[in-house]
């Protein structure tokens, strides 16, 4: 998939991201963007996502993922520093705890 064939944010957020970082997609859906970084920019990427089908997408593409409410936090999957990127492109809106998941982003 070339950028031109991304959803429009998605393309916009993948010129962003410097070939080799290490990224972190929260709510990574069918994991379209981390497939596109791995393959265009060598990124050492995760996802986490919620949905089972999503999951099993984002296996088919070769994407890491962990299945996980963010809700429930990410401190319990990485450490502090663990990424130069970190991405949530659809998913704040739907976050009971906003703030609680912004600090964690943060963080890690």
């Amino acid at each position: 998939m070339t950028v031109s064939e991304l959803r429009p944010d998605l393309a916009i957020i993948s010129e962003w991201i410097n070939p080799g970082s290490r990224v972190l997609d929260l709510g990574c859906g069918d994991g379209t963007l981390l497939a596109h970084l791995n393959k265009h920019r060598e990124v050492d990427g995760y996802g986490l996502e919620i949905a089972p089908d999503n999951i099993v997408s984002c296996m088919e593409k070769k994407v890491n993922v962990i299945q996980t409410d963010l809700d429930a936090g990410i401190s319990d999957f990485f450490d502090e520093a663990s990424f130069d990127y970190v991405v949530m492109t659809q998913t704040l809106q739907a976050m009971n705890y906003p703030d609680q998941l912004l600090k964690e982003m943060l963080r890690v």
